[in-house]
């Protein structure tokens, strides 16, 4: 039998809205449907969930489902995340992101002199973990750093062109949402295949015009 508290983490008095109860009963019901997965997929649990409104290119205004887990079950969620987000983007007909909670400590923020600050908590290595939670499950193969003309920076990222048809359609809210969780702006597009992944896009066209056919 399901129950919230077996998937929500909130803090304390904080009660779950009505979406995340409906996030957080798909995750349960994932465990029974994929049963070989169910090691990984029962310590998935849930912080919060929400729709973010964002404009796309051609001006229209869309949304996507963010949900944000701990940061404990982000291991397993890197085994099973495809599924995952496959599921809840049928389930609630949105392009869905997953991120994963992280801690910023400040410099200045420590009890003791020789007390030693965690790399991982450092700002900039937050933010480079977050870009690739939102990028998921893309991986980023290239990247650069425009500066324009009145002194502001753009990170410019390219992804695996085999995931083109995978991620064509979410660059937008990823973008978007990049740019809400650590305020900075990224330009996204894919990198040049090489000869190896020019044969297999090739290969993936000519199956689906077979398909279509």
């Amino acid at each position: 039998m399901f129950h919230k508290r077996d998937r929500i983490i909130k803090k304390a008095g904080e009660k779950p809205t009505d979406l995340e109860e409906e996030v957080a009963k798909t995750l349960h019901s994932l465990s029974a449907k994929y049963e070989k997965l169910h090691s990984n997929l029962k310590i998935i649990f849930l912080n919060s969930a929400s729709y973010v409104d964002y404009t796309q290119r051609d001006g229209s205004v869309d949304q996507y489902l963010l949900v944000r887990i701990p940061h404990r079950s982000l291991g397993a969620f890197k085994k099973v995340g495809a599924i995952v987000q496959q599921e809840l983007e049928q389930k609630f007909s949105k392009q869905t992101i997953i991120v994963a909670n992280r801690n910023i400590i400040s410099p200045s923020a420590k009890a003791h002199p020789t007390q030693m600050r965690p790399r991982s908590r450092c700002l900039m290595t937050v933010h480079k973990e977050i870009l690739n939670d939102v990028l998921f499950p893309s991986n980023i193969q290239e990247r650069s750093m425009r500066v324009q003309a009145d002194g502001r920076r753009q990170q410019i990222v390219l992804l695996d062109p085999l995931d083109n048809e995978l991620m064509e359609e979410k660059l937008d809210a990823i973008i978007d949402c990049y740019h809400k969780l650590t305020t900075h702006k990224i330009s996204l597009g894919f990198a040049k295949p090489s000869v190896f992944q020019q044969k297999i896009i090739k290969h993936r066209n000519e199956k689906s015009s077979a398909v279509k056919a």
